[in-house]
């Protein structure tokens, strides 16, 4: 049975922050991190949230339950501040987040904190907070047209000036987190310190790469608190794959990597394809790994409508679709290239049009500019950059099936979509991709354009076989719950602390004869 949820590489920015190993990270500059805090001095300080009530609900959840689950959210909110729709990786956040505060048996052990990136404080956070974040995105306002351009302003600040002042809504909202964040360390508000306990466990499941000393801040934790400390790995891309990423990035995530895994209890990974390539380069490094455990993630993600939200995007009467950064790592050339082939073998009336849906990302400049010199192969190529979650769910359900052609993943999320959504997929043969699709789809070598041509042709000449799979998805594709999902995170966190709590107490045992 194939997986069917995911942690796909799409991006998250925090001031500007990459959220997934495969995509760049800038952190905000000196000066505009000195200007933020500057202005915090005039901000309000915000109220105590919970205050006793937390105290007492949190003593009697130990008691009942034993230690807590913290789970650290600073880079899935930051994206939020900068973008209007989540990527594949923030999805996967708040599904786990959303059901670990909701699960019986569960809920009353989950606490959420964030490292501020501001103040660089551990802060307490609500589920509330984190919930209005996803639904109502601060970044819906953002100017950013594309991936790129929080890093660029971050990095040359100030000279990027003319930009606040035209967008001053937007930079306000950033500026008040910020200054909410340095006002509550001068007044020791929201301490995470105040309700976290020996034995605690802080998990993060994001970018925790992107943020500056990351690491540094939780072997600290974990040296003053006595905290258990857990991480996600998503993929390995800027090692294993440098050429997809920027030089300083696969430098970045390696240094994180290399801090990360002597500081973890445990380690996360959302696929056994991540899971196998992270032992491997651990083995060729030299380093020592705790336990590793590959996380099946759940499948379809939940209701992200705001009240009144209709499909409203336009589309062609018949389409293959592709959801994905617009990325060199995606491929969309290949795609290109077997779409061109097949209007010249079918022509224009029998070959459906190719919606690509997705922002754009980095290393395109020229799969654009020969996009735009083709007319986008005479229109039969679609551009969608921000579709809202009821027109992809839309996009999904008129598709004749979908595309994936990626040269490396951590996991494979649109797959994962497309079968949640009954749509056949014809993708890629590569890295974790047959994990998410197994015996449900057809594949194809992304480096050969003629099998490529080949296996994308057959479902579209061939409406039988097109039939026939679709049938079999309906058939046999079983769904994992994002409940699962959490009972085996939560089951994976208490063994690991089990076992290093019988291991503490062996070695006083023998430190006692």
């Amino acid at each position: 049975m194939p997986l069917a949820g995911s942690a796909t590489q799409d991006t998250c920015v925090v001031g500007t922050l990459v959220t997934t190993a495969s995509e760049p990270i800038t952190p905000m500059t000196d000066s505009a991190r000195t200007a933020l805090t500057d202005s915090a001095r005039t901000a309000l300080p915000p109220s105590v949230p919970r205050g006793e009530a937390f105290a007492k609900e949190d003593y009697f959840a130990r008691k009942a339950r034993g230690p807590m689950i913290w789970f650290e959210v600073e880079d899935f909110l930051r994206y939020l501040d900068h973008f209007r729709n989540p990527s594949g990786v923030q999805r996967v956040q708040f599904e786990i987040y959303r059901i670990a505060k909701t699960l019986d048996g569960v809920s009353d052990r989950v606490r959420f904190c964030r490292l501020s990136i501001y103040s660089k404080r551990l802060l307490t956070v609500s589920f509330d907070a984190i919930r209005s974040a996803y639904l109502n995105p601060p970044g819906s306002i953002a100017p950013w047209k594309t991936f790129w351009e929080p890093a660029i302003f971050w990095r040359e600040f100030p000279r990027s000036f003319p930009v606040i002042m035209r967008h001053p809504r937007f930079f306000f909202s950033i500026l008040k987190v910020a200054a909410r964040d340095v006002v509550a360390t001068w007044l020791r508000t929201n301490p995470f310190e105040r309700f976290v306990r020996p034995g605690d466990v802080v998990v993060s499941l994001g970018a925790g790469w992107g943020i500056p000393n990351y690491m540094k801040h939780f072997a600290e934790a974990k040296r003053r608190h006595g905290v258990k400390f857990a991480i996600m790995v998503h993929d390995l891309i800027p090692i294993k794959h440098a050429s997809f990423v920027e030089p300083h990035h696969t430098a970045q995530f390696r240094d994180w990597l290399r801090a990360a895994i002597p500081v973890a209890d445990i380690v996360f990974t959302n696929s056994k394809h991540t899971r196998t390539a992270l032992i491997a380069f651990a083995a060729e490094s030299g380093w020592r790994l705790p336990r590793v455990v590959a996380l099946e993630m759940g499948s379809g993600f939940g209701d992200r409508h705001t009240a009144g939200e209709q499909a409203m995007v336009s589309l062609p009467s018949r389409y293959v679709l592709f959801v994905s950064t617009i990325e060199v790592r995606k491929n969309h050339r290949l795609l290109i290239r077997v779409w061109q082939r097949l209007l010249e073998r079918h022509g224009a009336n029998l070959v459906p049009s190719l919606v690509f849906v997705g922002k754009v990302g980095w290393l395109v400049d020229g799969l654009l500019a020969d996009l735009e010199a083709s007319g986008y192969l005479n229109g039969k190529v679609i551009l969608l950059r921000s579709l809202s979650d009821a027109e992809l769910q839309q996009a999904y359900r008129s598709c004749l099936f979908t595309v994936f052609p990626s040269l490396s993943e951590g996991w494979g999320l649109p797959i994962a979509e497309s079968l949640a959504h009954g749509k056949f997929c014809v993708a890629s043969n590569h890295t974790s991709i047959p994990e998410a699709g197994g015996d449900l789809i057809d594949y194809f070598d992304p480096l050969n354009e003629d099998d490529a041509l080949a296996k994308i042709e057959r479902p579209l000449i061939d409406r039988a076989y097109l039939a026939a799979r679709e049938a079999q998805l309906r058939a046999e594709y079983r769904p994992r719950t994002w409940v699962e999902c959490v009972h085996a995170l939560i089951g994976a966190l208490d063994q690991t602390v089990a076992q290093d709590s019988q291991a503490a107490s062996q070695l006083t045992q023998r430190a006692s004869r």
